[in-house]
C-alpha cells in the first residue's frame, strides 16, 4: 500500500448510512476504544475545542494564528477539506506527513475495519496520535457535527467556544435553536472555561444552566467591532475574530500581547494555510469559493456580495440534507444560478434542486457537471462580474480536477 492507496481507502471506508443519514449513529464508544488502544494520544495535549453552526473552522485557525505570533506551534484539526485530506491536520501551516498517515493506516487498518470505525473517527485519531509525536504547546479541535457525541467530545480541553447556534444537521440535533444549543452545549466540560461566541436569549438559558451543573465559568464574546486588519475576506469574519480573542483571554497560560494579537489577526492565510472562506481565486471576472453549505453561512455570504458591482453568478450544488431546500428562500432573485450535482451518493438530485426553484421563480439553468456549470458560469461572464461557487465543499476539486 502506497499513500495514495491509503487515501483512496481511507476515503472510501464502508459508511453504514444512506444519502438521507438513515442509519447513521453518533456515539462517543469506538472513538473512546480505538483512543485507548492508541495511548490516548488526547491526554497529553493543551486542546482548545471549538464547537458552533457556523465560523467553527476561522475560529480554530485564527487562534491558531494569534498564538503562533506569541511564539507557539499549534496543532490543528478542522473539516471538511477542499481538495487534500490533509488540509484537515496541521501544524501551523504545514499539512500531516504523508508517511505519518500512510504508516497510521497500516498498522490500524484491520482494527479500523473490525470495529467499524468511520472516516471521521479515524480522521480524528490520525490528527491526535500525529499531535502527540510533534508535540505542539497548543492544539485546536473543530468539533464535526453538533456537540455532545461528537468524536472530538472525548478529549478534556483547556477551554472550550462554541461559536453561535443556527439551523444545520436537523436530523440529529433537533428541529429547533433549544434542542440544538442542548447538543452543542455538550462540550462544556466539568470545570473547564466556557466561550460563547454569539449572544442569543434563546440559547443563553441553555448554556448557562449547563456550566451550572458543571461547575464551568462561561462567558460571552465582546460583542464590539474591533478595528483588526485581518487577510481574511467576508464581512463576516468579526465576529470569529472577536470569538477567538475573547477565548484566549481566558486561557490562563497565555499572557496576550496586543502586538502579536494584531498581527496573528492580520496574518491568518499566510500563518495557517486556510482557504475556502470568500477565497478570491480570479481577479477578472472575479471568482470566489466559498465552503458556506446552509441556511445561516449563505445568508452571510449573500449579505456579503449585496454591493458588488456588475452581474453575480452562482454555481450552487449541495448535500440532501433535512431542510437544506429551504436555503433556495433566501437566494436574492436578482441573481443567475448554475446548478449542479457534486459526484457524492449524498448530493441533492438537480431535479430536486431545480423543481424548488422553479417553485421560487429563481433565474437558473441545470449543468451536467459542477465542472460544466463553474466553465458556463465563467465564460457568461464580463471582466467586472463576479462567480460565486459555494454549497459544499465537494464542488471545488471537482473544479480543479
Amino acid at each position: 500500500m502506497n499513500y495514495t492507496e491509503a487515501i483512496d481507502w481511507l476515503e472510501n471506508i464502508p459508511i453504514s448510512f444512506d444519502s438521507n443519514y438513515d442509519g447513521y449513529e453518533l456515539k462517543l464508544v469506538n472513538i473512546a476504544k480505538f483512543l485507548e488502544q492508541l495511548g490516548n494520544p488526547q491526554n497529553d495535549l493543551n486542546l482548545i475545542h471549538v464547537g458552533g453552526t457556523n465560523g467553527k473552522g476561522s475560529t480554530c485557525h485564527i487562534i491558531s494564528s494569534i498564538l503562533q505570533e506569541h511564539g507557539f506551534n499549534v496543532g490543528l484539526f478542522s473539516s471538511p477539506h477542499m481538495y487534500d485530506f490533509r488540509e484537515r491536520i496541521k501544524i501551523n501551516s504545514n499539512y500531516i506527513d504523508k508517511d505519518f498517515i500512510l504508516e497510521f493506516i497500516k498498522h490500524n487498518k484491520n482494527y479500523i475495519t473490525k470495529n467499524n470505525l468511520s472516516f471521521f473517527e479515524t480522521s480524528f485519531a490520525i490528527a491526535l496520535c500525529y499531535f502527540k509525536k510533534i508535540k505542539p504547546e497548543y492544539v485546536t479541535i473543530e468539533v464535526g457535527l453538533g456537540g455532545r457525541l461528537d468524536a472530538t467530545n472525548i478529549i478534556n480541553p483547556i477551554i472550550s467556544v462554541i461559536t453561535n447556534i443556527g439551523f444545520d444537521h436537523k436530523k440529529f440535533l433537533g428541529n429547533n435553536l433549544m434542542e440544538i444549543a442542548k447538543e452543542k452545549a455538550g462540550i462544556i466540560k466539568s470545570g473547564v472555561d466556557i466561550m460563547i461566541g454569539e449572544s442569543s436569549n434563546e440559547t443563553n438559558q441553555v448554556f448557562e444552566t449547563k456550566a451550572r451543573e458543571l461547575n464551568s465559568n462561561i462567558y460571552y464574546a465582546n460583542q464590539k467591532t474591533d478595528n483588526y486588519k485581518t487577510d481574511l475576506n467576508g464581512c463576516y469574519q468579526h465576529k470569529n475574530i472577536n470569538t477567538a480573542v475573547s477565548a484566549l483571554k481566558k486561557i490562563k497560560s497565555i499572557k496576550l500581547k496586543k502586538k502579536n494579537v494584531v498581527n496573528g489577526i492580520k496574518n491568518v492565510i499566510n500563518n495557517t494555510n486556510l482557504i475556502g472562506r470568500w477565497q478570491i481565486v480570479k481577479i477578472q471576472p472575479k471568482v470566489v469559493y466559498d465552503v458556506a453549505h446552509n441556511l445561516d453561512s449563505l445568508e452571510l455570504v449573500f449579505n456579503q456580495i449585496k454591493n458588488t458591482k456588475g452581474k453575480i453568478r452562482i454555481v450552487f450544488g449541495t448535500l440532501d440534507k433535512t431542510d437544506q431546500l429551504d436555503c433556495l428562500k433566501i437566494f436574492p432573485k436578482k441573481h443567475e444560478y448554475y446548478f449542479c450535482a457534486p459526484k457524492t451518493k449524498r448530493a441533492m438530485s438537480l431535479n430536486k434542486l431545480c423543481k424548488k426553484a422553479k417553485e421560487l421563480k429563481i433565474n437558473f439553468s441545470s449543468h451536467s457537471s459542477v465542472k460544466n456549470a463553474y466553465h458556463t458560469a465563467f465564460m457568461n461572464s464580463k471582466n467586472d462580474d463576479t462567480v460565486l461557487v459555494t454549497g459544499s465543499t465537494y464542488l471545488f476539486s471537482e473544479i480543479n480536477n
